[in-house]
């Protein structure tokens, strides 16, 4: 970079024109010479030489085709020539670049293309701020590297094309990514075994819908309360259990709307550690996290909220399945 003695501007010394005002660079090429006066002698008469008429150059007209042009370069109007986004004025014939043509990036270089590092003021480019010359197996990796990628680019285009207009394979996917996650998901998680309570009783109860019910492993069975005042079950163990899921199935299965359905559980611990359960209003089983157990030997489940049903007035749960940690 040199600073134009023309007009003071920053630029690149092969250039004719200058980028910022477009001004002439290469007078000093062609600076006429000026000629001393010749003495007249039959008259003393000063003669003013003649101001120097300017050398007007005419720019050499070239095509787009003869230059290598890269993406963001502004295209001369006039003489063809392929400028640098940061000029304002034509290199080789000074014309403004206002209203010029800017050459387009390859829509596979914008979507799978790298950007090129932007350095900042005074910073060279290159590892340490050297420039290396990798020679002619630098250009053969780069060659390779740039077919690996946009091979991988269609390849994945192309997938993705199958996976949204094929049904079989997008389903093979879908399925072979959940057995994929559960896998990794599996390592990650502790295993957990089903525990069964020895004893189960209830702090009140409706006629032939007694507390057992809940864990007589039978979804047609459950166990029913009244909601006056309330109700709760209480699960106890033969051994200190450390409980870290519930699978719950709500209501009446075969009459829903029969009964009113639970839809707060209050777990309250032998070791006096509590934890509240939510549950959603579905006939189907959900599975429910529970945490505060460990060492617990019994378990009191207090209905402490309903999901109201339409002509019912007891609560009922289907069965409850719990499970600790191996």
């Amino acid at each position: 970079m040199v600073i134009y003695a023309e007009c003071g501007h920053q630029g690149p010394a092969d250039v004719e024109f200058c980028g910022e005002c477009g001004q002439y660079l290469k007078w000093d090429d062609d600076k006429p010479v000026a000629v001393a006066p010749q003495p007249v002698a039959t008259q003393q008469q000063v003669v003013q030489p003649a101001e120097p008429i300017a050398p007007v150059r005419q720019p050499v007209q070239q095509t787009v085709d003869e230059q290598v042009l890269n993406p963001g370069d502004l295209i001369c109007g006039r003489c063809g020539k392929g400028n640098a986004p940061s000029r304002n004025f034509c290199s080789r014939c000074g014309a403004s670049l206002a209203e010029s043509e800017v050459v387009k990036t390859s829509w596979w270089r914008r979507l799978f293309g790298r950007k090129p590092k932007e350095h900042k003021a005074g910073e060279r480019p290159g590892k340490d701020g050297v420039r290396r010359r990798t020679g002619r197996a630098g250009a053969a990796r780069r060659t390779v590297g740039k077919v690996i990628r946009r091979t991988i680019a269609m390849a994945l285009v192309f997938s993705a094309l199958i996976y949204a207009l094929y049904t079989p394979f997008r389903s093979a996917i879908n399925t072979a990514a959940l057995g994929l996650w559960s896998q990794i998901t599996g390592i990650f998680e502790a295993k957990l075994n089903p525990v069964h309570p020895i004893k189960v009783t209830a702090t009140a109860q409706s006629p032939g819908h007694p507390a057992p019910l809940v864990s007589d492993n039978a979804k047609n069975t459950f166990w029913a309360a009244p909601t006056d005042r309330e109700p709760a079950l209480v699960l106890t163990f033969d051994h200190p259990a450390d409980l870290r899921k519930a699978i719950v199935y709500s209501g009446d299965a075969a009459n829903f709307q029969s009964a009113h359905r639970p839809q707060k559980l209050h777990l309250v611990f032998s070791t006096g550690k509590t934890y509240d359960m939510v549950l959603a209003d579905t006939p189907d089983s959900q599975e429910v996290p529970i945490e505060n157990s460990e060492g617990a030997t019994s378990v009191e489940l207090h209905v402490v909220g309903l999901h109201r049903s339409l002509n019912g007035t007891d609560v009922a749960i289907s069965e409850i399945e719990l499970f600790e940690a191996g």
